[in-house]
């Protein structure tokens, strides 16, 4: 048997133009018809976008290019922000964990719609810093305070157990009020407690002050060789020099010997050094930051009197200390002077709102905290 040879037939040109027609024909209907679903999907959609945005698509198209205009700025600022702050990151950074860490930097070319949130976060830290650093603190441990008696007997009652511990108490007294055996009363309580004391004064000698308070049943001198009592004698100009160096002298007993109570008597001509307010009171923030960097309960023992003037920086003083009490030293109209103590302010401490006799005995200062002083009299 022979195979038979098969063979195509072959077409003439009119026929392979016409048969190329047919086909691109075809492709054109399988085009159209799918672009017409996707018209359709379109046009519904720009439909919707319309009466929801009341912009046609055009507009809409131009609206989103002015958008991505302000978000390529925006996205240019945050990144020079950001490279300033590398430069300062050293600064800024307090602690380990700080924001500025790793993870915050961009990288080059513009960020994509989707990363542009991450900005947000640091606008928020820049808010923040714009009040400054100190803004950022670190946690603070919140304890109950301590207190600490006052070696004034009947007197604790008014405060409620005694003073805050290392806070400053200013004690406001005219001459004879008791401003003095009040303050070593408080000194004398810290060394019976194995605290040991710290007296700076600006004029009353130890040859005067021991034997007086021996007579109130007090023996400094016992204490002071127990190393449980000291005494530093200051002129008022010396304390501007105290506190360029920090405390000098002061400083080195007070962390020797973990001094736990301190008295200033008086303080009243360091004060009167300032005539100018705004001088006054910058010396009083130096001095009482100095006195709060020493961890002690401070007394401050300040020469008042309704007779005579008071410069403004005693004034001032009040305001900045945690506490304010005022010795009474009145006359009555036959001529018998009465003695009062009130606490005038004492920050975070509930206290007695009644000015309370008291007088002076062979143990000192004694307080009478549910008597009330005698109305009946004339101020001296």
């Amino acid at each position: 048997m022979t195979k038979k040879k098969m063979t195509k037939k072959k077409m003439t040109k009119k026929e392979k133009k016409a048969e190329e027609r047919k086909a691109e024909e075809r492709k054109v209907k399988r085009i159209k018809g799918k672009n017409g679903k996707k018209g359709k999907k379109k046009d519904s959609l720009n439909k919707l976008l319309e009466q929801i945005t009341g912009l046609t698509p055009k507009e809409i198209e131009e609206k989103n290019k002015e958008i991505m205009k302000e978000k390529k700025k925006e996205i240019k600022k945050e990144r020079k922000k950001i490279e300033r702050k590398e430069k300062s990151k050293e600064e800024l950074e307090t602690k380990e964990g700080s924001e500025f860490k790793e993870g915050l930097e961009f990288k080059e070319g513009l960020l994509p719609i989707k990363e542009v949130e991450t900005i947000e976060p640091i606008k928020a830290i820049e808010e923040i810093e714009r009040f400054g650093p100190e803004v950022a603190k670190e946690k603070i441990e919140v304890k109950e305070i301590k207190r600490v008696p006052s070696g004034v007997l009947g007197f604790d009652e008014m405060l409620n157990g005694g003073f805050e511990e290392k806070s400053i108490v200013l004690i406001n007294g005219d001459p004879g009020s008791g401003k003095t055996i009040f303050g070593l009363q408080f000194l004398y309580e810290g060394a019976k407690r194995d605290e040991a004391s710290l007296y700076i004064t600006f004029g009353e000698p130890r040859g005067i002050l021991y034997p007086r308070m021996k007579s109130f049943g007090m023996d400094f001198q016992d204490l002071e060789e127990k190393r449980l009592f000291f005494v530093i004698e200051y002129q008022p100009h010396e304390v501007a020099k105290l506190m360029q160096e920090e405390g000098g002298t002061i400083y080195d007993i007070i962390t020797a010997y973990n001094i736990k109570r301190i008295v200033i008597d008086p303080i009243s001509p360091y004060l009167f050094q300032y005539s100018n307010i705004y001088d006054a009171r910058l010396a009083l923030v130096r001095l009482f930051n100095m006195i709060r960097k020493w961890g002690a309960t401070t007394i401050l023992l300040n020469e008042w009197s309704p007779h005579a003037p008071q410069p403004s920086s005693s004034a001032l003083a009040e305001f900045l200390t945690d506490g304010v009490i005022n010795l009474l030293h009145m006359r009555t109209e036959d001529g018998i002077q009465i003695r009062g103590i009130e606490v005038w302010k004492l920050c975070g401490i509930k206290h007695a709102q009644i000015a309370r006799p008291f007088t002076f005995t062979d143990k000192g200062i004694i307080v009478y905290p549910t008597e009330r002083l005698f109305i009946g009299w004339e101020k001296k």
